[in-house]
């Protein structure tokens, strides 16, 4: 055999062996169950409800039948079992750090992303409605676990206008990349559940805006008189300010009295 075919066999192998190895990656990182679930529960915006367990005894069967009667009446919810015995799922037990939770336990997943509860060993369906959070809610959350500030515009019905002291805030170089700004309107039904908990009115007449701090910290409530100063100070006075021990805002935050709403 010539040189010239021995050397064209070669690079023929070599091509054929190249194809078949461009193949496994795909193969490696093809989605599990768990993952394909999880994916088409956030495409069609709706939250997933993963019930992690390592056996199936009775509190695993018992967690399941609360989902199942549960979700089952809703369209915005789905069931995902997962088991963390399981090596397919081994990248959705570790993203979420289940291994760590007692066993069996319920974790909600927002469309977004957010985890908007954890319940380990027993689920009431009360966890369940407690866990499906709104719009708004999920925004919020979201921005906190990627440890940022929130800034909860709550704006009167028909407007969209922000605060000039929440603008000029975020417009801080200190806080332009840490700060996650939501806007709602009041009057939003969607929304009812959550301004409830903040006990802003649907109908107020004002912007109303909600200061947030990881992990899940609410700093205040403050009109729309607030000031980008009494932020600062607040952010100060919780500890959540900077490292810089010679902040300004740091060492008037004990002199300050921000002007929370009434």
């Amino acid at each position: 055999m010539s040189l010239s075919r021995r050397r064209g066999r070669a690079t023929a192998l070599i091509l054929a062996v190249a194809a078949a190895c461009s193949l496994t990656p795909s193969t490696a990182l093809a989605e599990s169950a768990g993952q394909s679930s999880l994916a088409a529960a956030a495409r069609q915006q709706k939250f997933a409800f993963i019930l992690f367990y390592r056996t199936n005894n009775a509190a695993t069967q018992a967690m399941h039948k609360v989902l199942n009667a549960e979700l089952g009446r809703r369209d915005n919810a789905v069931l995902v079992p997962i088991s963390i015995n399981n090596p397919q799922e081994r990248a959705v037990v570790e993203q979420y750090d289940a291994s760590r939770t007692p066993m069996p336990a319920v974790m909600a997943i927002a469309p977004n992303g957010a985890i908007t509860g954890v319940f380990a060993q027993r689920l009431s369906p009360g966890h369940v409605e407690m866990a499906i959070v709104t719009p708004g809610q999920t925004q919020c959350m979201r921005a906190l676990q990627d440890k940022k500030l929130v800034l909860l515009c709550i704006q009167p019905n028909g407007v969209s206008q922000i605060p000039v002291g929440v603008r000029q805030f975020r417009a801080d170089k200190l806080n332009a990349d840490r700060t996650h700004l939501v806007s709602i309107q009041a009057g939003d039904p969607a929304e009812a559940k959550f301004l409830q908990q903040l006990k802003v009115r649907s109908d107020t007449q004002n912007a109303v805006t909600a200061f947030m701090a990881p992990p899940g910290v609410l700093l205040g409530t403050f009109n729309d008189k607030v000031t980008s100063t009494i932020l600062m100070t607040k952010l100060a006075a919780a500890g959540k300010c900077c490292s810089d021990p010679n902040c300004k805002h740091g060492r008037t935050a004990t002199a300050a009295k921000p002007t929370t709403r009434r």
